[in-house]
C-alpha cells in the first residue's frame, strides 16, 4: 500500500468547510472497498478545534491494513499552519512510521523515521500530508479548478497538483450528493487518485479512490457523519 496514498486519504477525509463557518467537531466513519471487496474493520476520522489550533485523527484497522495518523495546525482566515504530524502504517506485515515537527519561526521541519532525524527548510512556508487539504478547500469554494501546495514528506518539500475533472453523484450512508471529482496530477504515471466532494455537506469529502497497479485499487466512501459548526 502507497504511503502517500493514505496520506492524501485522511488530508481530504479530513478537510472542512470555510463558507460562512468552520467545523466545531467531527466524527465519521468510512466503508472501505479493497479489490472492490468489502473489508471488515473499524475506518473512523475525528476532529477537534480548540479555538484556532485543529487536531485530526484517523484510524484504519482491519486484518490487511492498519493505519494511524494525527495532525495538529493552527487555522486562520483560510491559512494553516503546521505543528505536527505523525503516522503508523502496517500493511501485509511491513510496517512504516514518520513523524513532522515544524517550526514556523524558523522555517524549518524536523522529520523523524527509520533512516534518523533530518531538518529541512521550509523555503517560506510548507504544509504537512493533512493541513494542506484544508487550504485546497478553501481554494475549491473559491471555485478554483487547478490547485499546487508544497507538501513535507520523505525527508523533501514537494509540489502536489490537484485539478476538478467533472461532477458526479455518489451514494453514500448519508444520502446522495452531487460533487466535485478532483484528481491529482501524476504526470504520466499510471497510478490514479481521485477524491469526491460534495458542496451541499459543507465541502465535505464524501468519496475516494486510489488506483496503484492493476492488482491493488482501493475505494472509501462516506458511511456515517455526525458534525457541528463553528457558531
Amino acid at each position: 500500500m502507497n504511503k502517500h496514498f493514505l496520506w492524501a486519504l485522511v488530508g481530504m477525509l479530513a478537510s472542512c468547510s470555510v463558507l460562512a463557518q468552520d467545523i466545531d467537531h467531527l466524527n465519521a466513519e468510512y466503508r472501505v472497498l479493497l479489490n472492490n471487496d468489502k473489508t471488515r474493520g473499524v475506518n473512523t476520522l475525528k476532529i477537534d478545534r480548540n479555538q484556532d489550533v485543529y487536531n485530526v485523527h484517523f484510524s484504519l484497522a482491519h486484518w490487511l491494513l492498519d493505519v494511524d495518523q494525527k495532525s495538529t495546525f493552527t487555522w486562520q482566515d483560510c491559512n494553516a499552519t503546521p505543528q505536527n504530524f505523525s503516522y503508523k502504517t502496517k500493511y501485509l506485515g511491513t510496517r512504516n512510521e514518520e513523524r513532522l515537527i515544524f517550526d514556523k519561526d524558523t522555517q524549518m521541519v524536523l522529520f523523524q523515521g527509520k533512516d534518523g532525524d533530518q531538518m529541512v527548510s521550509t523555503n517560506g512556508g510548507a504544509f504537512d500530508p493533512v493541513s494542506f487539504f484544508f487550504e485546497a478547500r478553501c481554494d475549491l469554494m473559491a471555485g478554483k479548478t487547478s490547485f499546487t501546495y508544497p507538501v513535507a514528506r520523505d525527508g523533501e518539500i514537494k509540489e502536489t497538483t490537484f485539478n476538478v475533472i467533472g461532477k458526479e453523484v455518489v451514494n453514500t450512508g448519508v444520502g446522495a450528493y452531487e460533487s466535485l471529482i478532483v484528481e491529482r496530477d501524476r504526470g504520466d504515471s499510471k497510478r490514479k487518485t481521485r477524491f469526491w466532494v460534495a458542496p451541499e455537506l459543507d465541502y465535505q469529502l464524501v468519496q475516494i479512490s486510489h488506483v496503484e497497479n492493476s492488482k491493488l485499487s482501493v475505494t472509501v466512501t462516506l458511511d456515517k457523519l455526525t458534525y457541528s459548526l463553528v457558531n
